[in-house]
Formats: structure tokens, C-alpha cells, sequence
């Protein structure tokens, strides 16, 4: 968006929380014309926060975009917050701002639900882009004023946008019923790819990895195999992208391997095949997940998997099939989250349904990190056992001989030893997937902290 407002003649700039020692007065110093924020559900009431300080001492718009106010467009309704982007907001904002700067009126944009003199306007959303090598690329000057960012040595690039799978946890499905009769799923083509990683490379020799945020490489399999040839011949850092298991064969593998992927990524979810199935609309059978992660290994390719816990009246029984799973795929880094019920997801509006979620849950219980438990009803009797595993996944998976262990550490109560193992082991499967230094993950952590107690 910061490139696509430049483009057009307008100034952009970013505060980013945790990396000011007054954050609220920056912004004020800067006098914005408007000013917004990105949300995710779980940091909604830190942006309404936020807003209330800001709006003490600056009487100009704020909007908000992302996930949540998406999915949760009461979001406007807040006191301090003026309007709300749904879905991809490149077209919005821009025509938000040049309206604005010409005095006109802002109430019919698309995208967008504005809040003018007590009544919400509450508009359609946006035509997607079709063409993602239309836009320009992405303004990531706008963070060199930050050493943190200035000295980053893994490159975040996306080269698609959307996904053609409707997994019950994943905004995915709730998108493309929000974009019905639009082109979803879109990718960037390779060469535009190409491009963007060789002028970054450039511009920022320092780079050691990259990380492409996109769900799936294995979309298209002809792009997969253009992309695979032609990055092997930049010479480019290790990368590290997720694919589906179903996806993967030896041939691809090598492919993988020959343009230099460090690490894949793999959606397990679950080790369970009934509730893969039927709770998580995750049709992938064991099969491919154990052969998949083979081809990977025997390639040179460390295999992450995502895994999720505190599933609708899941059983210690089910979660530790989840755990036997990776152990059977010899996993590098195993990550497991606790399932969190986003506004808009399947699994939401399942639980709610089925009496999985208290009746007074609140999205204000929602963790965005996936780690603190779930508000999701489990087995009352196996809680505390889940607990326990969730927090001891990480050894269950990689010590030979520790799931059995974990059979019976399993009936101790959750205690303050067990979260020492369980940061333990997110500290050390975050520096080792990210390639980080120990030195520069903890000061990131102290940095997160510092930010959180500043509130």
C-alpha cells in the first residue's frame, strides 16, 4: 500500500510498536493527515488503545485494515476508529487519500465502511487485483530507518495471493465467499519474482535467507518448475516455503533442493485422519505426509510442520496421534499452536454450534501468537493432559523414547517447569528455522517484551 500511495505523489511513513520509547508522540510529531493500522483478531483492543491515545492529541481519520476488521467489520463502531478496509485495500486506500485531499466525499468507497456523523456507511468490497506483476513492488525502504530492519538477514517476499483449499481454521474459505464471482487465487509470474529478489539482493547484499510467506508453492506445478530452474541459476540465499504434502514427489524434491530451499514447510494440523477430515476439511491422508517428508530428508531439505491442539472435543488420545505423526516423519521443527476460533473461519462457527465455545466467549480471548491455551472446549477430563503435551511437543518429537515418557508426565499438573521447556523449545526451533543468531532472537524477544509492558 506504502508503494502504491508513493507511486501516486503521496508521503507514507511506518511506526512500528516496540522500537519507540514514546510511540504515541512520534506519530503526533509526524502530523499525519490520516493514520492507520493493521489488525489481526487478538490485537484488536491494542489498536483501539492505541487509537483512544492518539485521537487525545491528533483529530485526523483512523482507519483500520486486516484480518479482523475484514472479517469483523463492527470493528468501526469502536469510538475512536473512523473506518474500516475489508480485504486487500491497495484501490481503497488510494482513492481514500486522493479524495481526502480534494475535499471530497469519502462515504462510497469500495472496500471500505466509513463512519460519518453517527452512521456507518457500509460499503461493497473492492474488485481484487487480477494482475499482482501490475502493482509495484513492495515499499520495504519505508522500515531502513529502523536498525532492527536494516540489519534483517531474512527477505520476506509473497508471490501469490489467495489459496483454492477450504481448511476449517484458515480465513482462506471465508475469502473467497467475500470475493464470490473474483479471481482468488493469483500469482505473480516468475520472472516478476525473479526480478524483485535480484534488485533486493542489489540493494541489501546482507540478505543470508529468504522467507516466502505464501501457503503454497505447488499452486501451479508448471510455475513451480519455471521458478525452481530459474532461481537455481541466480544463485540466490536458501529459502524457505510451505507446501502441501499432496504436492510433493522425489522429482520435485530435487528440484527444491537444486535451487537451494533450506526448509519446507507442511500444514499437519492434526495426526488424527478422522478429524483432519471432518473437523479441519483436511483431506490428506498419513500416507503422504511420512512419504513427502522422505523425499525431502533424503534430499538435504529439513521439514517443518504446523500442528494444532485443543481441536472441538479433542482426546489426549487424538492429540498424541498428532505427536506419533511427526515422529514417523522425523521432523526438524516441530511446531504446534493451540486452535484459535478466528471470526469468519468454519471451525468458529462449527464450535459455536456444537457447544465448543463458551457463551461468553469473546473475540478479546483470541491469542495471535497461538501459543497461550485455547478457548476451544476439549475433553474436560484430558485439558490438563493436552496442556502438557502441547508444551513438551517439541522433545516428544526429536528425543527417541520421550513420547513414552510423556505418557505419564502427561497426569502432572501444568506447572511453571513445564512453560520453561515449552519457551525453551520455541526459542530453539525459531532460531534454527530462521537461520537467526541467538544474540539477535533475544533481542527481538526483549524488544516484544519491552513493547508489551509499555502496554
Amino acid at each position: 500500500m506504502s508503494a502504491v500511495l508513493k507511486k501516486n505523489g503521496h508521503s507514507v511513513d511506518v511506526f512500528v510498536e516496540g522500537l519507540h520509547k514514546d510511540i504515541i508522540k512520534d506519530i503526533c510529531d509526524a502530523k499525519p493527515d490520516i493514520i492507520g493500522f493493521t489488525c489481526i483478531t487478538g490485537e484488536h483492543r491494542w489498536v483501539e488503545k492505541r487509537a483512544t491515545q492518539i485521537k487525545k492529541h491528533l483529530n485526523v481519520p483512523i482507519i483500520v485494515g486486516g484480518p479482523h476488521p475484514t472479517y469483523f467489520p463492527e470493528m468501526v463502531e469502536m469510538k475512536n476508529i473512523d473506518i474500516v478496509c475489508r480485504g486487500e485495500g491497495e484501490g481503497a486506500i488510494l482513492e481514500l487519500i486522493d479524495k481526502i485531499q480534494n475535499g471530497q466525499e469519502i462515504n462510497n468507497i469500495l472496500g471500505l465502511w466509513v463512519k460519518q456523523n453517527n452512521k456507518i456507511y457500509k460499503n461493497n468490497v473492492a474488485s481484487l487485483v487480477e494482475d499482482l506483476d501490475s502493482l509495484p513492488l513492495a515499499d520495504r525502504g519505508i522500515y531502513d530507518k529502523y536498525e532492527f530492519f536494516r540489519k534483517e538477514k531474512e527477505l520476506p517476499i509473497a508471490f501469490s495471493r489467495g489459496c483454492p483449499y477450504s481448511c476449517s481454521f484458515c480465513y482462506n474459505a471465508a475469502k473467497r465467499k467475500l470475493y464470490a464471482g473474483q479471481k482468488v487465487v493469483r500469482i505473480r509470474s516468475v520472472d516478476n519474482v525473479i526480478s524483485e529478489i535480484k534488485l533486493l539482493l542489489q540493494e541489501h547484499p546482507h540478505f543470508k535467507s529468504i522467507l516466502f510467506y505464501d501457503d503454497n508453492i505447488g499452486l501451479l506445478p508448471k510455475w513451480f518448475d519455471e521458478f525452481c530452474e530459474k532461481y537455481a541459476k541466480v544463485n540466490g540465499p536458501s529459502f524457505v516455503v510451505s507446501v502441501r504434502a499432496d504436492f510433493m514427489n522425489e522429482d520435485r524434491a530435487k528440484k527444491l533442493k537444486k535451487a537451494n530451499c533450506f526448509s519446507i514447510s507442511m500444514g499437519v494440523e492434526s495426526g488424527d485422519h478422522e478429524m483432519r477430515e471432518k473437523i479441519l476439511n483436511k483431506h490428506i491422508p498419513d500416507e503422504d505426509y511420512i512419504q513427502a517428508s522422505r523425499f525431502l530428508r533424503e534430499n538435504g531439505i529439513k521439514v517443518r510442520t504446523s500442528n494444532i491442539l485443543f481441536l472441538p472435543g479433542e482426546t489426549i488420545d487424538q492429540a498424541f496421534k498428532t505427536l506419533l505423526l511427526n515422529k514417523k516423519m522425523k521432523v526438524d521443527f516441530a511446531w504446534v499452536y493451540t486452535l484459535q476460533p478466528y471470526p469468519g473461519t468454519e471451525i468458529y462457527h462449527y464450535a459455536v454450534k456444537n457447544g465448543f465455545l463458551d457463551k461468553n466467549f469473546s473475540f478479546d480471548q483470541i491469542d495471535p501468537l497461538g501459543v497461550l491455551e485455547s478457548p476451544v472446549i476439549t475433553n474436560p477430563k484430558d485439558r490438563n493432559k493436552i496442556k502438557v503435551l502441547q508444551k513438551l511437543f517439541y522433545y516428544g518429537v526429536k528425543i527417541p523414547g520421550f513420547d513414552h515418557l510423556m505418557k505419564l508426565l502427561v497426569y502432572i499438573p501444568d506447572n511453571f517447569v513445564f512453560d520453561l521447556f515449552h519457551r525453551f523449545s520455541i526459542l530453539i526451533n525459531y532460531i534454527a528455522f530462521h537461520q537467526f543468531k541467538v544474540f539477535r532472537f533475544l533481542k527481538m524477544a526483549l524488544d516484544t517484551q519491552k513493547a508489551t509492558e509499555r502496554g
